[in-house]
């Protein structure tokens, strides 16, 4: 498997149909609130195999030392096989080259120990509800 930031607009088409896959197709996300248009500024990751895209995420600079990791999918059949956490640490090292501080990130509360098991700490217990499912906010410092 090869984790690496996006540079072309064929990667950036299957990160969307990925997206698409995971968000739209299978959490009911609706299309206008799943691509948007931070999708433009923001840095895309992949994780692929010679035949798919099996993972991404995107991260949203906020300023000079904050970051948002957003939009992380992996293809159904890679879960809880380890392609998540090493694509985050793929995500959180960037972040750390580029002079970063902090990364947050409003999770799942279904991922909420996925986050948690890699070195992410929840900031409040107030769910926030977005396209109809509930997150928890949480941050690292890196």
């Amino acid at each position: 498997m090869k984790f690496k930031r996006v540079t072309t607009e064929e990667e950036l088409k299957r990160v969307f149909e990925l997206r698409r896959e995971v968000f739209i197709e299978e959490q009911s996300v609706p299309v206008e609130l799943e691509l948007d248009e931070d999708d433009k500024r923001a840095i895309h990751f992949i994780v692929q195999t010679p035949e798919a895209v099996v993972g991404t995420c995107r991260l949203l600079l906020v300023n000079d030392s904050l970051a948002k990791v957003q939009r992380m999918a992996i293809k159904k059949e890679y879960r809880s096989k380890g392609v998540g956490s090493r694509l985050l640490s793929e995500v959180m090292d960037f972040a750390k080259q580029e002079g970063l501080k902090e990364l947050l990130l409003h999770a799942q509360t279904h991922a909420v120990d996925f986050y948690k098991n890699n070195g992410f700490n929840v900031l409040s217990d107030d769910i926030i509800e977005e396209a109809g499912i509930a997150h928890l906010k949480m941050n690292k410092i890196l």
